[in-house]
């Protein structure tokens, strides 16, 4: 399973744990902790703070939504804590901040995912929260009422912002027709569509024992968290409902859509196909993305985009990585006189990446970057926690904090320039620009009114 995790969540999760701040990763012990009920989380134990962060995941997110009733993963995630069991909405949040609870649900694209911050002295009460809103949700009608009218009024909040422009255009063009293309949030009349039937069968057919992954951290040994995690989740189903998303790859390849928008300044996504996180030679693209655009003042893209000639106050690049899909991204904001110049430049950067690879001095100042920052991803319970579910979504091993930075050191000159030359396409990129941009010879001019007339269920304008 390649389901991504989230970034931690905030919360108790955001207490400094200086002591878990070691030389090097590998100093945190993982270790695997089985239920007596059979179900498996990694701990990370820590009493340098009497807290406890659970991060956890259901496979299954945004590309289960039925068609016509896109949203209903993201309503789900915000209806969670709206009441359970016999706890209404306003009596369950009571409880939560009475006790200093942190409780956060998040649909992904490609996951559902919890996250549970507690105090060690409330902590049998966070327990008892978390099973209830994962057993036995109320989805009363007037909390559906008021986190639809929430999630709506967010619609129409975001869909003449420039950055939420470029991602939609984006999606349609790389992914026309596939669930990766859904708007994550649903449209108007796709909320107005989901009832609280829908909402249930989400949770009766995702919430289950065989596609669950849990991360712990904090103040509580393998011995005491054992029966927690049947306390938790030991009455969800044993086994979740099937369902296929199919293999695809970005679309248009090459093709440059304008998304037309008034204003001085632009906004710029570009990009083509990426690497799996568990393809042998994801260590060599990790350090390139760094020297190209990940870097910040260290990547090429900013010292010729920014440092050199002004284009821009940021430019930047990463890999999106999805279950069945992967990116290789650029994303940049800039006046709308600098873009044609600036899609010139990036392109350039990506082709002299692939021609010349990097020099053994940007490599070795790439590895003490990459290396160095690592253990401040250690700092607290809720990045922790949040970190252990990663490497078991992404099947890293439990041994990744002690190798990760030795994969990195391992990587050669020779390594990133046979990738770059293999995955780097100029060509391949696919590029939306939002704005009025100078320079730029567009296949495609979509208005931003058509964009958001479809979300705000308004057909086209």
């Amino acid at each position: 399973m390649r389901t991504r995790s989230p970034a931690a969540l905030a919360g108790m999760a955001g207490i400094v744990l200086a002591a878990l701040t070691p030389a090097s990763a590998g100093a945190v012990e993982v270790q695997r902790v089985v239920s007596p009920g059979g179900i498996e989380a990694w701990l990370v134990q820590t009493d340098v703070a009497p807290v406890i962060s659970i991060d956890f995941a259901f496979d299954g997110g945004i590309t289960t939504d039925p068609e016509g009733k896109e949203g209903r993963a993201n309503l789900v995630s915000t209806l969670l804590d709206e009441g359970a069991g016999d706890l209404d909405s306003a009596e369950f949040q009571k409880r939560l901040a009475n006790a200093a609870i942190g409780l956060d649900f998040t649909a992904g694209v490609d996951a559902f995912y919890g996250s549970l911050q507690t105090t060690v002295r409330y902590a049998d009460e966070a327990f008892g929260l978390l099973r209830l809103a994962l057993t036995e949700p109320r989805f009363d009608d007037e909390a559906i009422a008021r986190m639809k009218a929430a999630v709506a009024a967010d619609i129409r909040r975001t869909v003449d912002r420039p950055d939420w422009l470029a991602r939609r255009a984006f999606y349609d063009a790389a992914f026309p027709g596939h669930p990766y293309a859904r708007p994550s949030r649903g449209t108007i009349p796709s909320l107005e569509a989901i009832a609280a039937d829908d909402l249930r069968a989400f949770v009766r057919g995702r919430f289950a024992r065989d596609n669950l992954t849990i991360g712990v951290a904090g103040d509580i040994s393998a011995e005491e968290l054992a029966p927690v995690l049947d306390t938790i989740f030991g009455a969800l189903p044993a086994r979740s409902e099937p369902f296929e998303v199919p293999e695809t790859s970005p679309g248009a390849p090459g093709e440059v859509v304008v998304v037309e928008r008034e204003g001085p300044q632009s906004v710029l996504l570009m990009a083509q196909q990426g690497i799996p996180r568990e393809h042998p030679d994801y260590y060599p693209a990790m350090v390139m993305n760094y020297l190209l655009g990940g870097g910040g003042f260290e990547s090429r893209l900013t010292e010729e985009l920014r440092a050199k000639r002004g284009l821009t106050y940021g430019v930047s690049s990463q890999f999106v990585q999805f279950e069945h899909a992967d990116l290789l991204m650029v994303q940049s904001a800039l006046s709308n006189q600098n873009v044609g110049e600036a899609l010139r430049l990036i392109r350039a950067e990506w082709q002299r990446m692939k021609d010349e690879g990097v020099s053994e001095e940007e490599l070795q100042n790439a590895k003490v970057y990459l290396t160095g920052s690592f253990p401040l991803n250690l700092t607290s319970t809720g990045r922790i926690s949040s970190i252990l579910l990663g490497m078991q979504l992404d099947d890293l091993g439990i041994d990744y904090l002690d190798t990760r930075n030795a994969k990195v050191e391992a990587v050669t000159v020779e390594d990133l320039g046979r990738v770059a030359a293999t995955l780097l396409d100029p060509e391949a990129l696919t590029t939306v620009i939002v704005g009025k941009p100078d320079g730029v010879e567009a296949d495609r001019v979509v208005p931003a009114s058509e964009l958001a007339a479809r979300e705000l269920g308004r057909g086209r304008s």
